[in-house]
Parts: C-alpha cells; structure tokens; sequence
C-alpha cells in the first residue's frame, strides 16, 4: 500500500488492482468486443437474410424437388441445364475460390513483413483460425440442413448436419487461442519494443474457408464427372471449351501487360492481344453447338434475351438520364415540375405501366405504336407478338428487304419491353444525376470559362469526370435490375413472341410454379446469381481506374 500527504497527513491510496482488460492491450481488446458486440446484431441479420438464402439454394439444387425434398441429384440440375459446361464453370469457381486464398496468405505475409515479423508469425494463427473454421462450419451445416424434410431424412436421402453448440464453443475456444497467438507475436517483435501488432487469425479463416471449398468442390465437380454416363463426350467437351477460355484468358493478360508498357513495345503487344482474343471468340463460336449440346436451349435462350435486354437498356438508359439531368440543372422555369413528370413512371405501379404499354403496342391498327409507324410511312406490326428481330420485323415494314432476314439483335417484342423499361428509369436516374451535379463545386465551372472553356469542354473535362462515381452506381444497379427483372415482363409477355421476352428471372419462375422443378430452377437461379456476381466484379475493376472521386 502507498501513502500520500494531504495537507500535513497521511492517507492511504489503494492500488489498482490489475485485470484482463488492464493495460493498453486489455483497452484494445474491450474496444474490440465492444465493436464486436455491437456488430453482432446486424451480422446475424446480414446471415440471415442475406448469406444463409444464397447457401440453402445451394442445397436446394443438390436435389430433386417436386413439391417436397426428394432423391439427391447432385450436380444433374445443373448439367441438365447448362449442360456439360457446368463442369467447367464449378472448375472456374473452385480455382478463383483458391485464388482468394493464395491471395489473403500472400498478403498476410507482407503485412508481416511490413511490421518486422518473421515470416512465419501469421501461421501461428493457423491453428486458431482452423478451431474458428471448424465452429463456422458446424454452424452453417446446421443451418442449411434444418429444413431437411422428415421423410428424405427417414428415406436416407437427406440428414441434418452439424452442430450450433459445437459450433459456438468451437468458435470461442478459437477465439482465446487467437488471443494467445497475438501474445506469441508480442514475443517475437519484444526485441523492437511493444507496439501494436496485426492479428492474422481472420486471414487463416480465409486462407482456411477459401482453399477448403476450393478442394471439396473440385473434387465434388471431378467425381460427378466421373460417374457420369457420358464421361468420354464430355471430357472432350470440356477440354475443347477450356482451351478457348485459356485462350481469352491469354489475350487478357497480354492486354494487361501491354497496358502498363509506355514505349512502341505497347501497340505490338496491343495487336497481339486484339489476335488472340478474336482467335478464342472465333474458336468459343465455333465449338459452342458441340459443348451446350446436351443442356436447355430455353435456359441459354433466356440469358441471351436478358443479354439483350441490359445492353438495349442500360446505356440508352443512362445517356438519356445525364443530358436531362443536365438540362434541369440549368436554370430554366418550371423544372421543378419537369423533374416530378419525369419521376411519375418511376414511383407509377409497374402493372399499371405495364399494361398501359401493352395498349399503346398492341398489333391493332389504331394502336399509338402502329399509327406512329403509319405516320412515318410504315405498315402495322405485331409489336409485342412478333418474335423476330426488331431490325427485319421494321425492315419489312418499311420495305427493306435487305434487312429482312437480319437475326442478329433483339426481338420487336423485347425492344418494346426495352422501351417500356427506359421509359420507367429515367426519371429515377435523372434524380439521382441531378444529386450528383449538386455535389460539383460551381467554382470549377468558374475557372474553366475563366481559362476560355466553352460549354462542351466544361460537361467533358469537368462534369463528366465528376460524375463518374453517379454513373459507376446507376450503371451497378441498372445492369443488375436488367438481370433480375420481372414484374413488367412478367406482365407484358405473350405465347405469340416465342419465349423472345421471357428473361432469366421470368423463365426460372415458370420452371418453379408451373412445372414444380423446385431444385432445377434453384440450380439455374445460382448461376444467374454467379454471372450478375461476376458482371459486378468486372465493374468494380473498371470503375477502380475510370471512377474519380475529386
């Protein structure tokens, strides 16, 4: 005990008592439960309502289902749809799931290095993080498997998996052993002093989750291969598609290259790289009808009409927005009442709309979209009935005959939908660009015409630039919304057009009510899942070197 003099007397000072959360790392520690514990609400509602949908999917389309969980199928649904290159997709995925692994290892070591560390202070979380990976697991299979029905569990076609209690202990167990492997690295760098360290424990989760799915699934994809009926055809097949993606994916990383050279070296290595991609795109078109031979031409069909459908949309779309946005941001008279006329489709019911559309483009003769075609010297079409492409279908209309046998584009049909869905959304992109003009400082529109600028050089140099981050957001959720649309089109298809309309998420729908294929429609919901995952990640890059942010 210590003494201290108050005013000519003695008091005693009781000291204070150490504890776990004493000293500058117990102070770091509270803070990070405290982070944890305030995270943990919304981190059970991001699984629940975000990630375990996505992975009890993922079970869904392992099976058969016709109204209730049946016999296990596997990979079969996905083979039946995509036909024999399923098997090359889920090798693609497995190898970028154990390129994210390789990655956070290879960072976790720099990051070791750049605190001083030994090379081999991050596997010291190895072993924490595998008692973390475990406990996450146990979880998930419980979560997954708790809908197994009774009767596939009883018919051994099905069985609930892991363990919520193990789980939890496992992951607090994990936790403390992480704790001991921070102290473990305070040692080795005690020599530089104390200071704050990294913790690698959720980099060895990562390294763990990633390179563990990788292999389960390579060698999940490698054995149903295996027992596949047709192993020797489709052994050819995959080895002829893979030699056309290995070749574009050649071309892509001479591109890469290329763009990083600044000499004469750049435009040689840019004319090879333009060779081999034709070269592959030639080779996929050519091997295309040998390798989907065997899957659903609907479920191809409907990807290639939602192809369509986005590129049809997203760019008119979003030009049209920008040079409205443009023009109300001036100042003119009423446009606050321009700008609620342009939202109006937007916030209007969509079966509404809808319907409206399809009486406006109806094949009667006193229709708008017919008599506008009249005007114009043209005869009456079909519009939403009319399976061919929009440009021979208005090219025999206006008497082209050049054009008439063009099968290259979208159908008549879909170009109304694309009309209906441009009509809808440009009100809303128009609001959301008129936010991001407001957000430009006025001054540098001041200095430009200072410097001699005129209108042009302005809305190219500076609001263009500027608006990037707006048009990196609106083009994200438009190429997504494209993908995932249905209302509208759900309202606006006809039997006439063919299955032309019918979009990915309409034809999965179909497949899920009417004809109660519960897991194959699952199975081909995921890959549209992956596909719209994957048009994001290819984004996300672009914008990382075209999106300016001041």
């Amino acid at each position: 005990m210590t003494t201290q003099t108050v005013i000519g007397r003695e008091t005693a000072v009781k000291p204070v008592p150490g504890g776990f959360f004493s000293g500058h790392r117990g102070r770091l520690l509270r803070e990070n439960l405290t982070a944890y514990l305030f995270l943990a609400p919304a981190l059970s509602i991001i699984f629940t309502f975000g990630i375990f949908p996505i992975l009890f999917a993922g079970y869904v389309s392992l099976y058969k289902w016709r109204i209730k969980q049946n016999e296990w199928r596997g990979l079969t649904n996905y083979i039946n749809a995509m036909g024999d290159i399923a098997y090359v997709v889920f090798f693609i995925i497995a190898l970028a799931l154990a390129a994210i692994g390789i990655v956070a290892a290879i960072k976790a070591g720099k990051k070791a290095r750049a605190k001083s560390l030994p090379v081999y202070a991050p596997l010291l979380s190895i072993i924490p993080g595998a008692v973390i990976t475990y406990g996450l697991v146990q979880i998930l299979l419980r979560a997954i498997t708790f809908f197994a029905w009774e009767s596939a569990i009883e018919a051994g076609e099905a069985a609930r998996l892991g363990n919520v209690g193990l789980g939890l202990l496992a992951i607090l167990i994990g936790v403390a052993l992480s704790l001991g492997a921070q102290q473990a690295q305070q040692t080795l760098a005690a020599a530089d002093g104390p200071r704050i360290l990294p913790n690698f424990t959720v980099a060895a989760v990562t390294v763990l989750i990633s390179l563990g799915a990788a292999f389960l699934l390579s060698r999940f994809a490698y054995n149903e291969l295996q027992a596949s009926e047709r192993y020797g055809l489709a052994v050819v097949r995959i080895r002829y598609l893979s030699g056309a993606l290995l070749i574009l994916a050649v071309g892509y990383a001479i591109w890469q290259w290329a763009s990083k050279q600044q000499s004469n070296l750049k435009l040689a290595l840019g004319i090879v790289s333009a060779t081999v991609f034709i070269a592959g795109g030639v080779w996929l078109a050519t091997i295309w009808p040998v390798v989907s031979m065997d899957s659903d031409a609907d479920f191809y069909q409907s990807l290639s009409v939602t192809i369509w459908y986005s590129l049809g949309t997203v760019p008119v779309q979003l030009a049209v927005s920008m040079i409205l946005a443009y023009m109300l941001f001036q100042n003119i008279k009423a446009k606050g009442l321009f700008r609620v006329v342009f939202f109006i489709p937007y916030i209007a019911p969509a079966v509404a709309t809808a319907g409206i559309f399809q009486a406006m483009f109806s094949l009667r003769d006193a229709s708008l979209g017919n008599r506008l075609l009249g005007a114009l010297g043209g005869e009456s079409v079909r519009w939403l009935q009319e399976p061919d492409t929009a440009i021979a279908a208005l090219g025999q209309t206006f008497g082209i005959d050049s054009l008439a046998n063009v099968t290259l584009g979208p159908s008549l049909a879909l170009a109304v939908v694309i009309l209906y869905n441009i009509w809808v959304y440009v009100g809303y992109d128009t609001v959301i660009f008129l936010a991001g003009l407001g957000n430009i400082p006025f001054t540098l529109y001041e200095a430009g015409k200072i410097d001699g600028a005129n209108r042009w050089q302005l809305f190219r140099h500076i609001t263009l630039p500027l608006l990037s981050p707006t048009t990196y957001f609106l083009s994200v959720i438009s190429v997504i919304g494209t993908f995932k649309a249905f209302n509208h089109i759900y309202v606006l298809r006809t039997p006439a057009a063919q299955g032309t309309i019918d979009a990915a998420s309409v034809h999965f729908f179909v497949t899920f009510q009417r004809a109660a294929r519960f897991g194959y429609a699952t199975s081909m919901a995921i890959m549209l899942f992956i596909i719209i995952l994957i048009l994001y990640l290819v984004q996300n890059r672009i914008a990382a070197r075209s999106v300016h942010y001041g």
